[in-house]
């Protein structure tokens, strides 16, 4: 038997997937999800529906799940931090391209950080607490999405391959118990452009994940872990539970769950109880 996650409450967009998979539907809270017995390729119902779809892993314990790690620029806030500190400054052409190669997987991403650092050398930091006030949101669903976790004693970090500045914020402001962003050498309030230890890379993402579950006394199938860059592929081969958030194509074949349409609140329908 399988169980496909239908994220939304549109009834007749169920009953056609219910029709074409000879299934039966069940209404959750704020979702729908449809039993089968038949075989199906989820990538083909995802091509041709502008709805998010997942399976439901009938043997996975979700309710075991005991700690959330997100990355956080675009995904629990809308914007790439570092893109917004270079536009403020009149450097946004030069970093941004650099920023979406990195993402795409197309630039090893230490290499990709230190050179965006460097082009932003003797930028002032004031520039940090202007680009956090204006520019900086919340994704849609990221404050439910913790919220919910935090009141289901599910520990919350967020890892992040950006500035520390921008995580710490985050991390108050949320409600977060754990963070882990890069350190950059700050002398006379302007960048110099050299980092303060290991750039947080792909492979530091997946130590925070083991270093957290040891610190805690956690299996790494008890951690979900959230991103949408080629920077997170390796925390979701570590985590029990793996999500790809509005991410880049590289990303996804990593991932257990897309959201591609909806919210980070969306998440919650797995965890919901009958």
């Amino acid at each position: 038997m399988k169980t496909l996650v239908l994220h939304s409450l549109e009834t007749s967009a169920a009953k056609k997937l219910a029709l074409e998979l000879r299934g039966e539907i069940e209404v959750r809270k704020s979702h729908f999800r449809i039993h089968t017995k038949k075989d199906f390729d989820i990538e083909n119902f995802r091509f041709s529906n502008n709805f998010d779809l997942n399976i439901f892993d009938n043997n996975f314990d979700y309710q075991n799940i005991k700690l959330m790690v997100s990355d956080m620029d675009s995904t629990l806030i809308t914007v790439e931090t570092i893109d917004e500190v270079a536009k403020e400054v009149g450097l946004k052409d030069e970093i941004s391209l650099i920023t979406e190669a990195a993402m795409k997987g197309h630039l090893d991403f230490t290499e990709s950080f230190n050179k965006r650092l460097s082009i932003l050398k003797g930028v002032s930091n004031s520039s940090f607490e202007s680009v956090y006030n204006k520019k900086v949101e919340f994704s849609p669903g990221a404050k439910k999405l913790i919220n919910y976790f935090k009141s289901n004693q599910i520990r919350t970090a967020v890892v992040s391959g950006g500035l520390r500045f921008f995580a710490e914020k985050l991390q108050s402001q949320l409600g977060i118990d754990n963070c882990r962003a890069n350190n950059v050498e700050i002398i006379n309030q302007s960048i110099t452009g050299n980092v303060i230890g290991n750039v947080i890379d792909a492979k530091e993402k997946a130590k925070y994940i083991d270093e957290l579950c040891d610190q805690y006394k956690l299996k790494n199938d008890q951690v979900i872990a959230i991103g949408d860059g080629a920077n997170d592929i390796e925390m979701m081969k570590v985590a029990g539970l793996s999500v790809a958030y509005h991410a880049k194509p590289i990303l996804k074949q990593y991932c257990d769950i897309q959201i591609n349409y909806g919210s980070l609140a969306s998440l919650i329908d797995f965890f919901e109880y009958a």
